[in-house]
């Protein structure tokens, strides 16, 4: 079956993984013997080459250039999808829901931020003006009782879960330097809605600990993030640095976005790639989540900030069997592979083997 993805991007230095993670499910779909058609903007940067087998790349800079020869690409496929994010979002869901495709999809990698603008009757930037009313599938990469709320506000006829997912030949283990050394370090991907709980479980117990070393990653961090000697921040480190951070501290500190943590049932690629890398994790605490790791086995949770200094005493060996067994439920249940699986199941898709 001829496939045909909307939304993807290429040539962004800094673009989360979103390439690497949406290049391994195409690829997993690509060997079960679909024909996949992916057609990406190009970034500042420069396209990074790629190849699909029996399939296309589709590489565009400004819409207009692409999309005559889109539509007839979604024509042709049995299944049109398209990624809800970027400049072109509204613009590739109209293609797609309005293409002769026999399927029709779209999927919402930001559905907290979607559903906390349709709650507040806010418009999404990403998604369709007048709704999701026309796409034969949404897939939401939320879950729970969140779901039910976002097909309603967004006009869905079916929502399903598709959470974010981990690489597991690029999101592995990193190397220790000495130059990421730190007791907790804590990975954000940005400074929205972050900033309590990085206050409560990350700047208290650095004031607390003054003796221990925290580290700070993250291509923006919110402002007034007070100066400290046990602190170390670096505002623009290399992604591709972010295992080596994480293989240098005991314990890691994943914190969602308000939004997320409003709605649960929001796992971010954030704590997918720290389990990923082995890491031991301590989690701000959210509806949904021993749904994701088993707590006090696989993740430790912090509801205040004690919780997380008495994280901090743990033993090291007791830190690195819980870094262990989440790496073990995260390539088991996360994967691109696993999502490939999940996103055949949704579409119906046959060929290629069992999955």
């Amino acid at each position: 079956m001829k496939i045909v993805i909307f939304g993807l991007t290429n040539g962004y230095r800094h673009d989360g993984g979103h390439r690497s993670r949406w290049r391994a499910l195409i690829q997993g779909l690509a060997i079960r013997g679909h024909r996949i058609v992916a057609v990406e903007r190009t970034g500042p940067d420069g396209p990074v080459p790629w190849t699909i087998p029996g399939g296309d790349v589709l590489s565009y800079s400004a819409w207009d250039d692409v999309a005559v020869e889109a539509a007839a690409q979604a024509d042709d496929a049995g299944v049109a999808l398209v990624v809800a994010q970027g400049p072109d979002a509204r613009l590739a869901a109209d293609l797609v829901r309005n293409s002769r495709a026999p399927r029709r999809a779209l999927y919402d990698p930001e559905a907290a931020v979607s559903l906390t603008a349709l709650e507040a009757g806010e418009a999404v930037a990403h998604l369709p003006a007048d709704g999701l009313g026309g796409f034969d599938m949404v897939l939401a990469s939320c879950g729970g009782p969140a779901l039910d709320r976002y097909r309603a506000k967004a006009g869905a006829e079916s929502v399903v879960p598709l959470y974010p997912w981990i690489v597991p030949e690029a999101d592995k283990p990193g190397d220790f330097k000495r130059e990421y050394l730190g007791d907790l370090c804590c990975i954000v991907g940005g400074p929205d809605g972050i900033r309590e709980g990085l206050d409560r479980f990350f700047l208290d117990p650095a004031q607390r600990l003054t003796r221990r070393r925290f580290v700070l990653v993250g291509a923006e961090l919110p402002d007034g993030v007070p100066r400290a000697s046990n602190i170390l921040s670096f505002p623009d480190l290399d992604p591709a640095r972010h295992a080596d951070v994480l293989a240098s501290a005991s314990l890691a500190l994943t914190l969602a976005r308000d939004d997320e943590r409003r709605i649960g049932w929001c796992p971010s690629d954030r704590m997918f790639l720290a389990a990923a890398c082995g890491a031991a994790i301590v989690a701000d605490q959210w509806e949904g989540l021993d749904s994701f790791f088993e707590p006090g086995r696989e993740i430790l949770v912090a509801a205040q900030t004690d919780d997380v200094t008495t994280a901090m005493m743990l033993p090291r060996n007791h830190l690195t069997d819980l870094g262990r067994r989440a790496r073990k439920r995260v390539l088991a249940e996360h994967s691109a592979e696993r999502r490939v699986q999940e996103l055949r199941g949704f579409l119906e898709l046959r060929g290629g083997g069992d999955d």
